[in-house]
């Protein structure tokens, strides 16, 4: 496992897996090469190697989107000292918003986009390339500027390099994710995708860390005795332009670390397995990728599968074009042997006409259909499936509406729980902006980064749907009694609210926020599954949009003065009305997200979730009766 095995595969004279099969592959049946392939991949080790490669551009990811909140305050000092919030120069509030509605909207663009792209090119083909778009965004991103006597608008550059970043930052949700599921064993896959999306918290954590840092190396040159720049200080400005260009422009480099990893790895086993239909350059891929295979026949593993029905011989005339998880006919099987991966044409696809007994759902003998719009009428229409795309966006975007509205807008909420209004010494420039970072990693990170650890281990015991579930009702009950206590808590313990403000973000990532990662990325067919992991991630992203829109007008007021006074005395109410996306998430995760777990706790393989609500309906029905007998 790991870079090592996948370079040197040119070498090896041996081959690791059930049974070497790729000596005189052509007298091999397609149907066994596939069972071989799921097999070793099922029963590997763990991937660390796949997490390692997927986590670090999820690392620069996060790092991206929020460093951004990290170095707002610093933008007012520079370019906005006349717009001032009780002394402290800060960004005008449509800025703000417009920087965080456009990173959000090219997230948006960029999971939907690359998501589609991925299932038609190859997930491959677009792996690497949203690093490339991030990096080059960060680029433009560092060079804006006013221009000589103000002949340009910072906020337009800083717009609009936030829409293309936002773009390459989308685009890493669907593809991570689904990589990492496709290449994950069945029995570490939940635990591996948990590692991945860790990565966020800890990108949140080396903005805020790094932020820090850097505010105290430029101390000698930021004013310690005032709350803004001398306006003849041009050293003090300068000093905090360079910060938040050394703060946004680090991130670069971790992406470019992940580039040239992500070069390295192989194309999605199940990708070739499935849409290119290339068994044989699979097998060959996956006997020198995966080590620690098991030496036992296919057949002796367990596959997760309903009974077959009574009929012995059923006469199967579905084609490729259909969804139905039944047998194809020896005549359809492509020949893949050749070099080329291209997917084959409709003219290779003659219709069967053998009689073929129907074989199991989730049997790695089954061939599955290739994408096409009757194929996907048929899947998410007819089957019923739509009720999964909707129950993973809907709860990704009641999910978002929660976080983002907490996470992006934290240095306001932030100064409110720790800043004390009716103090008769005011923090200098330099304490300011130490505090923003230093108050926001104790609140924030500590909580996420603690949450996340947490998720790594109960995944392993808990299913997705059960942990996302009870988080959202979790996450209902502490906004509730924060949003209540709000304005007591202000005046009396603040302590105390900072206790309920990282216990928010723990339950974030203990639940939720990183189910809805997992969950998409394991309940859909290969031909659909980065397409829809991109929906529902870019439902979140709506959801988290609408909340910035929504404080934005929330708060909305005539000065300054009275817009911090209005956030501080109902910003409770706020929290309340994010304990209604709470039910709402619990409720939608209850009726419309699926189990993807067997009664006995383990993982159902991606073969089994593939065929859809109808065949998982019928495994929980299974699991009912069995519980029922027991």
């Amino acid at each position: 496992m790991g870079l090592r095995n996948w370079v040197t595969r040119p070498i090896r004279g041996h081959h690791i897996g059930v049974e070497d099969l790729t000596a005189g592959g052509r007298g091999i049946p397609e149907t066994r090469r596939r069972q071989w392939t799921l097999h070793t991949i099922d029963q590997a080790p763990f991937q660390v190697w796949v997490v390692v490669v997927a986590g670090i551009g999820f690392l620069t990811d996060a790092f991206g989107l929020f460093a951004l909140n990290v170095v707002t305050p610093m933008l007012g000092y520079v370019y906005w000292p006349d717009h001032k919030l009780d002394g402290v120069p800060t960004v005008p509030s449509s800025v703000k918003t417009a920087m965080m509605c456009s990173t959000l909207a090219g997230t948006m663009l960029g999971q939907i986009g690359f998501g589609f792209a991925a299932d038609m090119l190859g997930r491959r083909k677009m792996y690497g390339m949203e690093l490339v778009i991030i990096i080059v965004g960060t680029m433009f991103l560092l060079m804006s500027s006013n221009g000589e006597k103000n002949s340009m608008a910072i906020g337009g550059w800083l717009v609009t390099w936030r829409i293309i970043m936002g773009i390459g930052i989308g685009a890493d949700y669907p593809l991570s994710a689904v990589i990492t599921a496709e290449f994950a064993p069945r029995k570490y896959r939940a635990r591996m995708l948990s590692w991945v999306f860790f990565a966020q918290p800890v990108g949140q954590l080396l903005a805020n860390v790094l932020s820090f840092a850097a505010v105290e190396a430029f101390k000698p040159w930021i004013e310690t005795n005032a709350q803004a720049c001398n306006p003849g200080d041009f050293e003090c400005f300068r000093a905090i332009d360079r910060l938040w260009r050394l703060v946004i422009g680090i991130g670069i480099i971790p992406a470019v670390i992940a580039l040239v990893f992500r070069f390295t790895i192989p194309e999605s086993p199940r990708y070739k397995l499935d849409i290119l239909q290339n068994t044989q350059s699979t097998l060959e891929d996956t006997a020198n990728y995966f080590v620690g295979a098991p030496k036992r026949h296919p057949e002796d593993g367990h596959v997760e599968m309903l009974p077959v029905p009574a009929t012995p011989n059923i006469q199967t005339t579905a084609s490729r074009r259909s969804s139905s998880c039944s047998e194809i006919a020896p005549d359809e099987v492509i020949d893949s042997d050749s070099e080329s991966e291209a997917r084959p044409s409709d003219e290779q696809l003659r219709p069967a006409t053998t009689s073929m007994p129907q074989l199991p759902p989730g049997d790695p003998s089954f061939v599955p259909p290739l994408a096409s719009w009757a194929d996907a009428k048929n899947f998410f229409i007819v089957e019923g499936n739509w009720q999964y795309l909707v129950g993973t966006s809907l709860s990704w975007l009641f999910l978002d509406f929660a976080f983002y509205g907490l996470g992006l807008s934290s240095p306001q909420i932030v100064s409110h729980i720790w800043e004390n209004p009716d103090s008769k010494h005011p923090s200098s420039l330099f304490e300011t902006l130490r505090n923003n970072s230093l108050h926001t990693l104790v609140m924030v990170s500590i909580g996420t980064v603690t949450g996340g650890l947490l998720m790594i281990k109960i995944v392993k015991h808990v299913s997705p749907k059960v942990i996302q579930f009870w988080g959202f009702l979790v996450l209902f009950v502490l906004f509730i009694v924060t949003g209540s206590a709000w304005t007591k808590l202000l005046d009396s313990s603040r302590s105390g609210l900072i206790v309920l403000y990282v216990l928010s973000h723990i339950a974030f990532n203990l639940g939720p926020n990183v189910t809805t990662f997992i969950i998409p990325a394991e309940i859909f067919p290969t031909r659909y599954r980065c397409t829809c992991h991109g929906i529902a991630a870019a439902s979140g992203k709506l959801g988290s949009w609408i909340v910035q829109i929504f404080l934005a007008y929330a708060f909305k007021s005539d000065t300054v003065d009275k817009q911090f006074n209005w956030e501080r005395k109902y910003f409770g109410n706020v929290l309340q009305v994010m304990s209604a996306f709470m039910v709402a998430g619990a409720v939608t995760t209850h009726f419309l997200v699926p189990e993807t777990r067997g009664r006995d706790n383990k993982s159902r393989t991606l073969e089994v979730l593939a065929c859809g609500k109808k065949v998982i309906d019928e495994l929980n029905r299974q699991r009912k009766r069995e519980d029922e007998n027991d």
